[in-house]
């Protein structure tokens, strides 16, 4: 009697969810791997766009200007600034620095759904202003990933906070719900241009040098800067 064989294609159904199951369990062990990656990635790339600001800033300071703790004017103020946005417009005005993205971080919450203003400055030269969507922050434009305050040239060394990440408190913890990386830590950027990151200040080895109180550290930036007006320039 003759038998034929038929020839086998295809899964059973026990093979196909054993290897549903295998990609599973794989999927579990490598996912929170490739998130911190990825998180470190955009930490980086971070981390250079508060760089470039601040190595804008120490350009902009090379001719013995500082940022001066007043409203922003084209003509009449160009080195002024009472806000983050008029901090920008003098970096941009002076130093060239109109790209309005480096003020943003992608991975920032406050900015899941906005579309950043390409520039900080729009109109003829010598009749700039600053572009609406960048200066009136909002969800569809996003907010600013970074705050500063009021400098001046005695600020830039490399032991005092010139930029940092929105968030940081005078107690140096990070803000969960207002810091661009929650409670975890954030980026700041020195008078020499050098960026560290940080995840609190009010820990002794990651407290500033006081200038309040010289010979001591402070978690406080502000007891940490030398301003005749130690004003922070939000961005959020």
């Amino acid at each position: 009697m003759n038998t034929s064989t038929r020839n086998r294609k295809g899964f059973t159904l026990i093979e196909l969810l054993t290897v549903i199951a295998i990609i599973g369990i794989l999927a579990a062990v490598l996912f929170p791997g490739v998130q911190g990656v990825m998180k470190k990635a955009k930490q980086s790339a971070a981390s250079t766009k508060l760089r470039n600001i601040a190595q804008s800033y120490i350009t902009f300071n090379s001719g013995s200007k500082f940022i001066k703790d007043a409203a922003w004017n084209t003509s009449t103020a160009p080195t002024s600034a009472a806000t983050l946005q008029e901090f920008a417009a003098v970096l941009a005005l002076n130093a060239g620095l109109n790209s309005g993205e480096i003020w943003y971080v992608d991975a920032d919450p406050a900015n899941d759904s906005a579309s950043f203003p390409k520039q900080v400055l729009i109109g003829a030269a010598g009749a700039e202003t600053i572009d609406n969507n960048f200066k009136t922050p909002s969800a569809a434009a996003g907010y600013q990933s970074w705050t500063t305050y009021t400098p001046t040239n005695k600020n830039l060394n490399e032991q005092v906070p010139l930029l940092w990440t929105r968030g940081l408190l005078a107690t140096g913890k990070w803000d969960t719900s207002l810091g661009v990386w929650g409670a975890e830590g954030g980026h700041i950027s020195f008078g020499d241009a050098h960026v560290d990151w940080r995840a609190d200040t009010s820990t002794v080895e990651n407290q500033f040098a006081s200038k309040k109180t010289p010979g001591t550290t402070t978690a406080n930036w502000t007891d940490a800067v030398t301003a005749s007006t130690v004003r922070e320039l939000k961005s959020k």
